[in-house]
């Protein structure tokens, strides 16, 4: 079963996509929806702007009773425009393979900026096709290094890196590139 076949079963057959339903409109962004998924990882967006405390508790039951996360965070944080984001994130063993899973409530307009980010690097990728395995192989080779992550580098940089600086190892990542 590949990576993406894997989080359509937490999404459809555990029904987190249907809970994250009750909240708002959910949309699925990050490399699910690329489809350049290189590790167990699914980013979400649901709009909704009238979060409140109380169904992020709600929420909070829904993803501890059904996935009984080892890691497991939640907040909400005002963000540098000055709006209220809310976050969810955990990290479960789901069919015995660790997996992540950010969820973040942000206004229409911030994920449609989202969706349009990913919309554009599916675009350059299908003019070229082998970008897509340079990405997902440039994205793994951080993994294993254990350089992949929030702190130190992410999909972004990788996605700058393979279409804007046409770096597409390892080594070559690590002595050339440059952040945005």
């Amino acid at each position: 079963m590949t990576i993406k076949e894997q989080a359509k079963c937490i999404l459809y057959d555990h029904g987190l996509l249907e809970e994250l339903g009750r909240y708002g409109t959910p949309h699925i962004v990050g490399s699910y929806r690329m489809n350049m998924m290189a590790w167990n990882d699914l980013d979400i967006d649901i709009e909704n702007e009238n979060m409140s405390l109380d169904k992020l508790y709600r929420l909070s039951q829904f993803v501890i009773d059904k996935f009984h996360p080892i890691w497991y965070e939640a907040k909400e944080e005002i963000n540098s425009e000055h709006k209220t984001v809310w976050f969810q994130g955990f990290e479960a063993f789901i069919g015995n393979e660790l997996w992540n899973v950010d969820l973040w409530f942000f206004d229409k307009d911030t994920i449609k900026l989202a969706e349009e980010y990913c919309d554009k690097i599916v675009m350059q990728v299908k003019k070229s096709p082998e970008l897509k395995e340079q990405i997902i192989r440039l994205k793994k080779e951080l993994i294993a290094h254990k350089l992949y992550s929030f702190d130190q580098y992410t999909s972004i940089d990788v996605y700058h890196a393979v279409l804007n600086q046409h770096i597409t190892d390892i080594e070559n990542f690590l002595t050339d590139y440059v952040r945005a």
